[in-house]
């Protein structure tokens, strides 16, 4: 069974290679924002893969209780467990094209910040479990949270293709969410483990899913030019759906905030042609307000 848990980490790591540098080439052609974010988030959830492998190649070959095994799991896990926390938070606003706010900004600094010292801490006293539950819970507490914003912003996502593999990530993750916390807390929870036929699957399976996922990801939704630069639409964007000359300076000004009548008195026509190019827009983009208008563009902004 070990072996067989063994093999599906060797697929998954093989995956999660294959994404990794897929979406390294994807950024060195069209560095948007959203692509770099997307490559330290897989990097965090690499990491964490090979930890896990770690772990059990070493309960295999009889390593488990070495110092130099220990050592090995453990700098992996940190070095993964941060960086997802870390790189977490901002690729979700990047991804659903959402401004991260200050306050948010400085509630996740001050969260990295409690996740660097219970690290410090564990290196420093290893025999202090809380310090590792604390890591544990600080982890799923982020991964819901990517859950949760995912399903709350699903309906003002401007692109089809985004909204549907989100959809499939986030049925993914609702699958396997469970496994993978009961196989967590099955060491310090012990009634857990009536669920031990389980234990060492969760984990493979969804990582090699959600790699195979994001190569396809990579290719459909990342790998096309940005549609905004410094605030103003990109030549891919206007040909891509063409967007005539009086709807480019119409988006410019409802990217601004104006509303209807300032762009009629700013551009010297009508509000009702406004409104009919407004209406226009929105059938060429698939949006179907301004909200989705606003996070289709800033979720393919150029850095």
């Amino acid at each position: 069974m070990l072996h067989l848990i063994l093999g599906f980490y060797l697929l998954a790591l093989l995956a999660g290679t294959a994404s990794l540098s897929l979406t390294f080439m994807i950024w060195q052609r069209h560095r948007k924002v959203v692509i770099r974010r997307y490559g330290w988030f897989l990097l965090a959830l690499y990491l964490l893969l090979l930890s896990f492998m770690a772990g059990l190649y070493a309960r295999i070959m009889g390593w488990e209780q070495t110092e130099a095994a220990q050592h090995v799991r453990w700098i992996l896990q940190a070095a993964g467990g941060l960086s997802f926390i870390f790189c977490a938070p901002p690729f979700y606003d990047a991804l659903l094209g959402l401004k991260t706010r200050t306050w948010k900004r400085g509630l996740f600094f001050a969260l990295d910040g409690v996740t660097v010292l219970a690290a410090l801490l564990n290196l420093i006293v290893p025999s202090l479990a809380f310090t590792s539950v604390l890591l544990n819970a600080i982890l799923f507490a982020l991964i819901t949270y990517g859950l949760v914003l995912v399903a709350a912003n699903l309906s003002n996502l401007g692109e089809r293709t985004l909204r549907r593999a989100l959809v499939v990530f986030f049925v993914l993750s609702l699958c396997f969410f469970p496994l993978m916390y009961i196989d967590a807390a099955m060491s310090y929870l012990p009634f857990l483990r009536v669920f031990g036929f389980l234990e060492g699957l969760a984990e493979p399976l969804y990582f090699l899913a959600l790699n195979c996922l994001s190569i396809a990801f990579g290719l459909r939704y990342l790998n096309r030019p940005a549609y905004s630069e410094a605030g103003r639409l990109t030549e891919f964007f206007v040909s891509r759906f063409k967007i005539t000359r009086r709807e480019r300076e119409i988006i410019g000004l409802l990217l601004e905030g104006a509303s209807a009548k300032d762009i009629a008195r700013r551009l010297f026509i009508s509000p009702k042609t406004v409104e009919n190019h407004v209406y226009n827009l929105y059938q060429k983009l698939g949006v179907s307000n301004r909200v989705q208008l606003f996070r289709l563009i800033r979720a393919n902004a150029l850095e």
